[in-house]
């Protein structure tokens, strides 16, 4: 599978229709990758969001969440990363810890919205699955609650993308708001996240991007 730009998908075009089909075949995505292939938890993660493999799974594309099964996309992954796969799944009873990692991670996108990369860059794989123990033995959304409530605690000490721009370039809230003809007020709502910057007019990033010499979608938050 080439890779691709990853662009997270915005929509959930099939309302539901494969939802358990893309919890499973991540799960066994996982599950086949580590325990079958033998394959490092964090590099599958990585391969998975930069063969552009998520970007399908978040698209709810057909080919890849209903027509393929798990075991042929742990060997698209292991193909990318150009690493030797076994030619058959071994037989196995039990769910694992990292097919629950997967079908929990999985069932996170689909009921927040949030990309893949949300969850796989701000946690190590070895983190998702440990959070195996106490939570296998609840529904999945008590996981989705505690990866969310880890994720905000995550981004509210975490510089947004336009301040990180603003002082990159060198630039106080007031020059930019000046040089880019926006309020300084929105400036510093954007930046102490009481305004969601994914929400502004599209003039207004034009503006703020023409200034710091980045791209629109640069100073959106993910």
């Amino acid at each position: 599978m080439p890779a691709t730009p990853y662009k997270p998908a915005a929509i959930r075009p099939n309302d539901g229709l494969y939802d358990d089909d893309i919890a499973t075949n991540l799960a066994e995505t996982f599950d086949y990758c580590i325990n079958d292939g033998g394959l490092d938890g964090q590099q599958v993660a990585r391969a998975f969001i930069a063969s552009g493999l998520a970007e399908q799974f978040e698209r709810q594309n057909p080919v890849y969440v209903a027509g393929k099964s798990g075991f042929e996309l742990a060997s698209l992954l292991a193909t990318y990363m150009r690493v030797p796969f076994p030619e058959f799944p071994a037989s196995r009873y039990d769910r694992s810890p990292d097919y629950w990692a997967g079908w929990s991670v999985a069932w996170f996108q689909l009921k927040t919205g949030r990309p893949y990369r949300a969850a796989f860059d701000s946690f190590s794989y070895k983190d998702l699955r440990e959070m195996y123990h106490p939570l296998h033995e609840a529904d999945e959304s008590k996981f989705i609650e505690v990866l969310q409530q880890k994720l905000d605690a995550l981004n509210a000490n975490r510089p947004t993308r336009l301040r990180s721009m603003r002082e990159a370039f060198g630039l106080s809230q007031s020059e930019l708001a000046h040089r880019a003809n926006v309020g300084l007020r929105a400036i510093q709502m954007y930046e102490q996240r009481n305004k969601d910057i994914n929400h502004a007019q599209a003039s207004t990033l034009y503006r703020l991007s023409r200034v710091l010499g980045c791209g629109m979608e640069d100073l959106l938050e993910r």
